[in-house]
């Protein structure tokens, strides 16, 4: 066990618990019961996160009484100042109850830290963690489809934009733009917005620049004469030769001209040319609109994850 942190006690009606950071010798445990798997998979994991810089600083978990651990909990921190919550699977009403215990514990340190903003994504089956995650004050803000498709011929052909608009890639200089930009098409949005409000708008960006390899010639941004209209961000996914759309946005004021479908042929054209085979995504389930624009750009549907978020500060 670590020794680095007093922890906390708490009973429950199977014994007592003690929440700690798990001490080196204990972390190969903790992350099997993160996974609920063998250690194969858990030895995977630790070589991910090395080779990804994923912090395991923020590893949690409840011993019980015998020193075994009953439930883990990981938060990665993220840039943006927000972290993203991975719980152990509850099996049962009391692993429920633990693992909220162990979450609200873990928001202490992270508020500490500066954290701003939890997140965490499960599946539709991981019922028992929604649980957890709701007693815990994670509310669910969206049920995300991940879409991805395969780049071709027809994403290389030149797109033609209506007179007048123009698109060029994100500079620099451009930080303080974008960051307006950013704001302007959150107005009524149907892209989670349950999101809106919870960070400023340096730390959306700063998310946005660390989603991934970020590839400044990726984001496109869209003026219609001198005005920032639209953007569309993606980055280099870490692990492959794959390109991650992590936002795409819209100044209300010209919605509903197709300009979004534009944009975003505008960008897969870019990334084509760069030997990117294929793109990825996550869209709120409700926002119809956007789903639409996806299909009809030859992206499929691949799974469905529920978002949950809990603002810290």
């Amino acid at each position: 066990m670590s020794h680095d942190d007093p922890g906390r006690s708490l009973a429950s009606a199977a014994g007592a618990y003690r929440i700690l950071k798990p001490g080196p010798t204990r972390r190969m445990a903790a992350i099997q019961k993160l996974l609920g798997s063998d250690r194969t998979r858990a030895e995977r994991f630790l070589r991910f996160a090395r080779d990804t810089g994923m912090s395991l600083d923020h590893v949690w978990c409840a011993f019980d009484d015998l020193g075994a651990i009953r439930s883990t909990v990981l938060a990665s921190m993220t840039p943006g100042r927000t972290a993203m919550l991975f719980l152990s699977p509850p099996g049962n009403r009391e692993g429920v109850e633990l693992g909220a215990e162990v979450i609200r514990h873990v928001f202490r340190g992270l508020a500490g830290a500066g954290t701003c903003l939890a997140q965490a994504l499960v599946t539709p089956e991981e019922l028992l963690e929604m649980q957890a995650l709701e007693e815990a004050g994670l509310r669910r803000i969206a049920v995300l489809k991940y879409m991805e498709a395969t780049l071709g011929r027809r994403e290389r052909r030149p797109v033609e934009l209506p007179e007048g608009c123009r698109t060029r890639a994100y500079r620099e200089e451009d930080e303080a733009l974008i960051g307006e930009l950013l704001a302007r098409t959150y107005v009524d949005t149907l892209d989670c917005p349950g999101l809106v409000g919870l960070r400023g708008e340096s730390d959306i960006l700063e998310g946005h620049k660390h989603s991934g390899i970020y590839r400044p010639e990726w984001w496109t941004l869209l003026f219609e004469g001198e005005t920032p209209i639209g953007v569309c961000l993606v980055n280099e996914s870490k692990t492959d030769r794959t390109a991650e759309l992590v936002y795409l946005g819209i100044v209300p004021e010209v919605r509903g001209r197709g300009l979004g479908r534009l944009l975003l042929a505008r960008s897969l054209s870019v990334i084509a040319e760069n030997a990117v085979k294929k793109v990825v995504l996550a869209v709120d389930e409700s926002n119809a609109p956007a789903y639409d624009m996806y299909r009809g750009a030859g992206f499929n549907d691949t799974i469905r994850r529920h978002a949950y978020v809990r603002r810290l500060d």
